[in-house]
């Protein structure tokens, strides 16, 4: 998320950085292959 939120213009408000964040975790709601994929690292696989 960090990534993603930082690669964008600056958000400079609460409110604008609270929509960016919902944003977000609602695309990535809606791809769970995704989200499967960020366990799949050797480093992470002990949380899978």
């Amino acid at each position: 998320m960090k990534q993603t939120l930082g690669g964008k213009l600056p958000v400079r408000t609460k409110a604008k950085l609270r929509n960016a964040a919902y944003t977000h975790m609602a695309m990535l709601e809606c791809s769970p292959e995704r989200v499967r994929s960020f366990f799949q690292d050797p480093r992470v696989l002990y949380a899978a």
